[in-house]
């Protein structure tokens, strides 16, 4: 049995056991990235990609955060939403991050060391778990 990817974005909700990544703000290199990352890896169990591009839904934001095991944003792409979270967000378990604005990053490095610098390095350590 071939193991599947499912896509959700706001408004969906999809409730399963599956392990479920969250993605916030991917910019357009990332997102091929990670399509040429997912063609090679070899899947052995079903996974769930949880994708926010910036919807004005906050709820489902939250929702998505708390039943992801694993998270990332790239705070370069942030919104109002996600700008008036990223504290919080970022001091959640296994909450990734992405910035290009070196003062940004020495700040975010009081709540968190989780910064990553390419999105590959977060892939390996999700898909691998």
């Amino acid at each position: 049995m071939t193991a599947k990817i499912t896509l959700i974005t706001p408004p969906d909700i999809y409730e399963n056991n599956n392990k479920s990544i969250l993605f916030v703000h991917l910019n357009d290199s990332d997102q091929d990235l990670i399509s040429k990352y997912l063609a090679q890896f070899k899947f052995d169990k079903d996974i769930n990609f949880y994708v926010y591009n910036g919807e004005p839904n906050i709820t489902w934001l939250l929702w998505a955060i708390g039943c992801c095991q694993y998270k990332f944003i790239d705070l370069d792409g942030s919104n109002e939403i996600t700008q008036a979270l990223s504290g919080y967000v970022l001091g959640k378990n296994n909450f990734y991050y992405k910035t290009s604005n070196e003062n940004l990053a020495s700040i975010y490095s009081y709540i968190s060391n989780r910064r990553v610098l390419k999105i590959e390095n977060v892939l390996e350590e999700f898909l691998n778990d």
